[in-house]
């Protein structure tokens, strides 16, 4: 079957960024992040003891969080359907010495793998980029081993409104019928596609495919002298920084199969 056009801009798109948002990128290989110049897991402890664990990191990009995870003792799979992103991801866990297993594939269908393998299942900024979230979300309940939990950091839905840089406001315009983002990179061949969620919409997709919400969050942003904190920085958010510090750009959810 052959791939929707916007899932291939997205691919390709990733495959354009990936080098200037990995260089002006800063990102933890010891520790999980969750969202922008936020605390991270060593402060949030969503994720509990996760030595011996069977991780599926979903939406890996340069599976940053799966070396951290691979470094406390989990075993890991990273899935990710940008190339450049993956051998960004594979030549640092070399270089860090971790066995994490790769994978390049499409994560909204997760037929490549068998009911009940994983205790957890983590992805963090990837199910923006899904069309059918009820999809994913029946997945990972397949995938999951039962009481395993689902962690998603996704872009919160006030991000699909446009920041005012003269007066520091958003003009949010419709929040329940947020804008479907159309993007594209030079050189690339089709439009990549960006979906906002309401919240309420999140969490009801959530829980009506077998998830019980445990914790959701809206991180903020650390102060500017803490910022070094933060397992999720670098150049590249800060044209951002005005607007994270008033408009929560993540929602985090940790849920458990039920």
């Amino acid at each position: 079957m052959e791939t929707p056009k916007h899932i291939v801009g997205v691919q390709h798109g990733w495959n354009l960024m990936s080098v200037n948002y990995q260089t002006e990128s800063d990102i933890s290989l010891d520790e999980v992040h969750y969202a922008p110049l936020s605390y991270g897991e060593n402060s949030l402890n969503l994720l509990g003891d996760v030595t011996g664990k069977h991780f599926a990191e979903l939406g890996s990009g340069g599976s940053q969080n799966a070396i951290a995870l691979a470094k406390l003792g989990a075993k890991v799979t990273a899935v990710d359907f940008s190339s450049r992103q993956l051998a960004f991801g594979v030549s640092e866990s070399l270089n860090q010495k971790t066995t994490i297993d790769f994978l390049q594939a499409d994560i909204q269908n997760l037929d490549y793998f068998q009911d009940n393998t994983f205790d957890s299942v983590i992805s963090v900024f990837a199910i923006e980029f899904i069309e059918h979230l009820d999809v994913f979300l029946s997945e990972c309940n397949r995938v999951l081993k039962e009481g395993g939990q689902l962690i998603l950091s996704t872009t919160h839905p006030l991000g699909a409104f446009e920041w005012d840089v003269d007066t520091n406001t958003l003009n949010v315009t419709d929040y329940f019928n947020p804008p479907v983002e159309i993007w594209m990179e030079n050189g690339q061949m089709y439009s990549g596609v960006t979906y906002f969620r309401t919240v309420e919409e999140l969490f009801t997709n959530v829980t009506d495919n077998g998830f019980k919400v445990d914790v959701l969050l809206e991180p903020k942003p650390l102060e500017f002298d803490d910022e070094h904190l933060s397992p999720y920085k670098g150049n590249y958010w800060t044209e951002f920084r005005d607007r994270i510090n008033l408009v929560p750009f993540a929602i985090v959810i940790k849920a458990l199969k039920q």
